[in-house]
């Protein structure tokens, strides 16, 4: 974000989200897009398991053959991982030619920075061709920017926690309530697997508003390394992401894939999909880069953007046995204290870092009991790091997306 558009952009509105449809539909028609242009649209919508179903689903069709633009936030890097036509990374002078549009175009309006980046990106996938669209959703689901497509549409719900409760509601049936708002009348949906009280109030409120989806464990499931619908067994033993929870974000991304291909879908080319796909920042092993020369001793290097507690849960459960330090951080919204305390059991240490983000938490926001082991940035933790690892440690840079962004930034610096 060092182009001075950007910091032009986030001045049009205070950063709180006062969540409303009204102020992208009204740029959206000023800058002339038109919906019907877009390509077949895959809306994703839950609290976790978004991106990787986004980038498994990705995947799948590319390897059919079938081309894909990808919308996704927030970016770990680079802003432009946000916005991929045709599977790559928006150039630089085409997002600034788009942000450039929407800006003069807006002439000041009051307007977020998401929505107003969001038209920008919409305007880039009506101008170029593609066969799928797949669109995750920011915040909520209801009444987010990506919510503006009226007509027919794939959409997806993956697993709902308790995140975002300053806007979205401090339950999870408020929350889902939210979530299930990208549903419309022409929308074909699905729901994946849920916790038993958030699935029962799905089922309640698809019913009250005669909606039809496709359901986990009614029309698809997954049973040991295996996705199951019908007479249909595809083998996911060989995915290329770590975790029990990437295989329940794969079989979604299957069933959808299957409704969206109907005849044209093969066993074999999703399997050979699902060994080739990656996806920063999940439980990402990192077998090359800079981070190998700042730490001296390891025996391996995780990162894993856990930012909620439900996140934190599918950590714990793929941990490794032996000795684990974990290097994290978080934005002082989140149960930061609460985390720690549970992740203090399962690491023998843990070091608090403040991230280059102004909502980053502090040394006076943390436990007491982890003072000491606190850093004012994520250079200086490497200080602490080399002093408590060994070549039987296994090293795990954790929590906030944003703090993920900035140790992928420095493993792939010159």
């Amino acid at each position: 974000m060092e182009d001075p558009i950007f910091k032009r952009l986030l001045k049009l509105h205070p950063k709180f989200s006062d969540l409303s449809l009204g102020r992208i539909e009204k740029l959206l028609k000023d800058i002339k897009f038109d919906e019907k242009k877009l390509p077949e649209i895959i809306h994703i919508g839950g609290t976790n398991g978004k991106g990787s179903t986004a980038s498994i689903l990705k995947f799948i069709l590319n390897e059919h053959g079938y081309s894909t633009h990808i919308y996704t936030t927030p970016h770990l890097v680079s802003f432009n991982e946000r916005i991929q036509l045709n599977s790559k990374n928006i150039s630089k002078s085409k997002l600034l030619e788009y942000l450039s549009v929407c800006e003069k175009v807006n002439n000041g309006r009051l307007i977020t920075f998401f929505e107003i980046t969001t038209a920008a990106a919409f305007k880039a996938f009506q101008d170029h061709t593609a066969d799928f669209l797949i669109l995750e959703v920011g915040l909520g689901g209801r009444f987010d920017a990506t919510n503006i497509i009226n007509g027919r549409k794939y959409a997806a719900i993956t697993p709902i926690s308790l995140d975002h409760q300053d806007y979205l509601g401090n339950s999870l049936s408020k929350i889902a309530f939210e979530k299930l708002g990208i549903f419309n009348k022409k929308s074909i949906n699905f729901i994946n697997k849920q916790k038993p009280s958030v699935m029962k109030f799905i089922l309640s409120e698809l019913e009250r508003r005669k909606i039809i989806a496709s359901v986990y464990n009614q029309e698809w499931k997954i049973k040991s390394n295996f996705y199951i619908s019908d007479d249909v067994k595809i083998d996911i033993s060989n995915l290329n992401l770590i975790g029990d929870h990437q295989k329940s974000n794969a079989g979604l991304a299957i069933h959808i894939s299957r409704n969206l291909l109907k005849n044209n879908f093969e066993i074999k080319s999703t399997e050979k999909a699902l060994s080739k796909c990656h996806w920063d920042g999940r439980l990402q092993l990192i077998s090359q880069g800079k981070l190998l020369k700042y730490v001296h001793k390891y025996k391996n290097i995780y990162l894993d953007g856990f930012h909620n507690i439900d996140g934190m849960k599918v950590l714990i459960k793929s941990l490794e046995k032996n000795r684990k330090i974990l290097i994290c951080s978080f934005l002082n919204n989140k149960k930061y204290s609460y985390m720690l305390s549970e992740l203090s059991k399962h690491f023998n240490k843990i070091i608090v870092v403040k991230m280059n983000e102004e909502n980053s938490i502090n040394k006076d926001d943390i436990p007491k009991k982890f003072h000491n082991l606190f850093s004012q940035s994520l250079k200086q933790s490497f200080s602490l790091i080399n002093k408590y690892t060994s070549s039987k440690t296994s090293i795990y840079f954790g929590g906030s997306l944003y703090f993920i962004g900035e140790v992928l930034k420095l493993n792939k610096s010159k």
